[in-house]
Protein backbone atom coordinates (compact mmCIF):
# COMPACT_ATOMS: atom_id res chain seq x y z
CA UNK A 1 0.00 0.00 0.00
CA UNK A 2 1.37 3.14 -0.93
CA UNK A 3 0.82 6.46 1.14
CA UNK A 4 0.86 10.45 -1.06
CA UNK A 5 2.81 11.99 1.60
CA UNK A 6 2.75 15.51 -0.54
CA UNK A 7 -1.17 15.39 -0.07
CA UNK A 8 -0.63 15.75 3.53
CA UNK A 9 1.85 18.80 3.36
CA UNK A 10 -0.46 20.34 0.95
CA UNK A 11 -3.56 19.73 3.37
CA UNK A 12 -1.11 21.18 6.57
CA UNK A 13 -0.17 24.13 4.24
CA UNK A 14 -3.70 25.04 3.46
CA UNK A 15 -4.86 24.71 7.31
CA UNK A 16 -1.86 27.16 8.01
CA UNK A 17 -2.52 30.02 5.71
CA UNK A 18 -6.56 29.69 6.83
CA UNK A 19 -5.17 29.92 10.76
CA UNK A 20 -2.94 33.01 9.59
CA UNK A 21 -5.77 34.75 7.42
CA UNK A 22 -8.50 34.39 10.86
CA UNK A 23 -5.82 35.45 12.97
CA UNK A 24 -5.05 38.99 10.74
CA UNK A 25 -8.91 39.45 10.51
CA UNK A 26 -8.94 39.19 14.20
CA UNK A 27 -6.61 41.48 14.83
CA UNK A 28 -8.00 43.84 12.53
CA UNK A 29 -11.64 43.82 13.75
CA UNK A 30 -10.69 44.17 17.49
CA UNK A 31 -11.99 46.77 19.38
CA UNK A 32 -10.53 49.28 20.42
CA UNK A 33 -11.01 50.38 24.39
CA UNK A 34 -12.76 53.81 24.54
CA UNK A 35 -11.09 56.41 26.13
CA UNK A 36 -12.46 59.34 27.78
CA UNK A 37 -13.16 62.76 25.21
CA UNK A 38 -10.10 65.54 26.48
CA UNK A 39 -11.80 69.18 25.65
CA UNK A 40 -9.95 71.40 23.38
CA UNK A 41 -7.93 73.40 25.53
CA UNK A 42 -6.39 69.75 27.38
CA UNK A 43 -5.48 68.70 24.16
CA UNK A 44 -3.47 71.68 23.42
CA UNK A 45 -1.94 71.88 26.11
CA UNK A 46 -0.66 67.73 25.74
CA UNK A 47 -0.26 68.14 22.07
CA UNK A 48 2.53 71.39 23.17
CA UNK A 49 3.74 68.94 25.76
CA UNK A 50 4.41 66.48 23.52
CA UNK A 51 5.90 68.32 20.72
CA UNK A 52 8.50 70.53 22.64
CA UNK A 53 9.25 66.82 24.89
CA UNK A 54 9.67 64.34 21.93
CA UNK A 55 8.63 61.44 24.15
CA UNK A 56 5.72 58.53 23.21
CA UNK A 57 2.47 59.39 23.68
CA UNK A 58 -0.89 57.48 23.19
CA UNK A 59 -3.47 59.35 20.70
CA UNK A 60 -6.67 58.48 19.72
CA UNK A 61 -8.23 59.72 16.73
CA UNK A 62 -12.15 59.35 15.20
CA UNK A 63 -12.05 58.17 11.75
CA UNK A 64 -14.24 60.67 10.84
CA UNK A 65 -16.55 63.90 12.55
CA UNK A 66 -19.85 61.60 11.81
CA UNK A 67 -18.22 58.46 12.82
CA UNK A 68 -17.95 56.83 16.49
CA UNK A 69 -14.99 54.61 15.16
CA UNK A 70 -11.92 55.09 16.61
CA UNK A 71 -7.88 54.53 15.90
CA UNK A 72 -4.90 54.54 18.09
CA UNK A 73 -1.38 55.55 17.54
CA UNK A 74 1.53 55.31 19.96
CA UNK A 75 4.24 57.17 19.07
CA UNK A 76 6.17 60.48 19.19
CA UNK A 77 4.52 63.55 17.97
CA UNK A 78 6.04 66.30 15.59
CA UNK A 79 4.89 69.33 13.89
CA UNK A 80 6.44 70.09 9.99
CA UNK A 81 6.98 73.77 9.10
CA UNK A 82 3.54 74.30 7.40
CA UNK A 83 1.55 73.06 10.83
CA UNK A 84 0.81 69.49 9.92
CA UNK A 85 0.69 67.02 12.86
CA UNK A 86 2.69 63.77 12.23
CA UNK A 87 3.66 60.79 14.40
CA UNK A 88 6.10 58.00 13.84
CA UNK A 89 4.31 54.73 15.01
CA UNK A 90 6.79 52.99 17.27
CA UNK A 91 5.73 49.59 16.20
CA UNK A 92 5.59 49.61 12.14
CA UNK A 93 8.18 52.89 11.79
CA UNK A 94 5.54 54.13 9.93
CA UNK A 95 4.63 58.31 9.99
CA UNK A 96 0.62 59.13 10.20
CA UNK A 97 -0.10 62.66 9.83
CA UNK A 98 -2.96 63.67 12.06
CA UNK A 99 -6.16 65.76 11.42
CA UNK A 100 -6.45 67.75 14.81
CA UNK A 101 -10.07 67.99 14.28
CA UNK A 102 -10.34 64.50 15.16
CA UNK A 103 -8.14 63.85 17.90
CA UNK A 104 -9.88 62.71 21.41
CA UNK A 105 -7.22 61.73 23.87
CA UNK A 106 -3.52 62.15 24.16
CA UNK A 107 -2.03 60.21 27.14
CA UNK A 108 1.79 60.17 27.92
CA UNK A 109 3.15 56.51 27.76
Amino acid sequence: MQVNLDSRTYYNQIIKQGKHVFARLREHFAVVPLKQQQNSQELITRLELAINLQEPVDVQMNYGFDQEQIQDFHGVLSQTPSGALLIQDQKTKQIHQLMPDLLRHISFS
